[in-house]
């Protein structure tokens, strides 16, 4: 760190030397090139040299061979993807393979902005059409949020009326909470990155982290919301105990209201509104303990009616009940981890509501203006 002092230029103008090192660094000549000066919400002023523009998209090369690892492609397509290359290039070493050429076609849809502009049996070329800038941040989170709600409603009314179709609704919707997932990602990366960037979004780095905290948290709980759906499926028309499933849909109904109130505290800023949901995390315990004694009791009256008459064959019989009793507890489980996400973005909340109050500390008064106070005073 180094210190320099201030000097005036004129009448009106007070300019400080850069390092000759930093200049150097960047290839700055200082009788035709520029920087930027862009104020921070701290009061502190940053210095970035101006780059060199250029419309040409960035373009990136994955080469694909038949027998790589599953999995590797689909991760190399998204890293590619939140680099924010705009030309992909997938190339085989061989030719691609019908679930390779299945695998990128439904990543490609699921991954906002992109197209497959060409291609052929050993090549794959994918082209980004969405400029960073043209997208709202906010909006986008607040979208994933109001996405995930809906699947957390629609899958305890699915457990409710026992329909499989709605389940079904229910998993398809995750797809879209994915894409919002990584295009806010692919965003807050973009922005780290270039501070320019950063500055035109109207947020700093300390945002970039709290929002990608939370739409981290976001995604989880869609992933949660379609397990309890995918559980539903299992369930089937299964019997199920229904003390049992009262419990499950009351215990959903407070799991979701608390999921609810802490993305929208965060989202406004709330912090009195996200301590009181990590408060009513604690009325869950005595729920999931009685869900655990009931299920209990059920086990027992059963074995007590299937013990008279327990053959090797019978035991087939329990197949039914304890496929229920898993599906149930499956989903209690899922409660568990979504108020775990919930109380995380409570907590993400309060520290943004306490980091934003803390950007703009008090004036110092300045020696004149305190003494016109002390005037005024007396």
């Amino acid at each position: 760190m180094e210190k320099r002092k201030i000097m005036r230029l004129g009448k009106s103008s007070l300019v400080v030397s850069i390092p000759k090192s930093w200049a150097n660094k960047y290839n700055l000549d200082y009788k035709s090139d520029h920087v930027i000066l862009i104020p921070q919400r701290d009061g502190s002023l940053a210095i970035y040299p101006v780059k060199e523009f250029t419309d040409e998209p960035l373009e990136q090369e994955i080469i694909i061979d038949p027998e790589d690892e599953p999995g590797i492609l689909e991760r190399r397509l998204i890293a590619t993807y939140l680099n924010n290359f705009g030309v992909i290039h997938l190339r085989s070493t061989g030719v691609f393979t019908p679930e390779q050429q299945m695998l990128v076609r439904k990543r490609v849809r699921m991954l906002t902005g992109l197209q497959i502009i060409d291609a052929s049996t050993n090549e794959i070329v994918i082209q980004s059409l969405m400029k960073l800038n043209q997208l709202d941040l906010p909006k986008s989170m607040r979208l994933a949020h109001r996405i995930t709600s809906t699947m957390l409603v629609d899958a305890l009314s699915a457990l409710q009326i026992r329909d499989v179709e709605l389940a079904k609704t229910v998993i398809g919707l995750d797809e879209d909470v994915n894409q919002f997932y990584f295009l806010v990602f692919k965003q807050l990366r973009a922005a780290l990155l270039d501070p320019r960037f950063m500055n035109e979004l109207s947020i700093d780095s300390m945002d970039c982290l709290t929002y990608l905290m939370f739409i981290q948290r976001v995604e989880n709980v869609a992933d949660h919301a379609k397990n309890i759906a995918q559980s539903v499926i299992n369930l089937g028309s299964e019997e199920c105990p229904k003390d049992l499933c009262n419990l499950a849909l009351k215990t959903g109904n407070h799991v979701h209201r608390i999921y609810a109130t802490a993305a929208e505290a965060m989202l406004i800023g709330d912090d009195k509104a996200a301590n009181h949901v990590i408060n009513e995390i604690d009325h869950f315990v005595p729920m999931r303990q009685q869900a655990e004694e009931l299920m209990e009791q059920h086990l027992i009256k059963l074995c007590e009616e299937m013990l008279p008459k327990l053959t090797p064959e019978s035991c087939a019989l329990f197949g039914p009940h304890q496929k229920a009793m898993f599906c149930l507890e499956s989903i209690f489980e899922a409660f568990g981890k979504i108020l775990e996400h919930s109380c995380a973005i409570a907590e993400i909340a309060i520290d943004r509501a306490l980091e934003h109050s803390s950007r703009w500390p008090a004036k110092v008064p300045t020696k004149k203006a305190a003494k016109k106070v002390r005037k005024e005073g007396t």
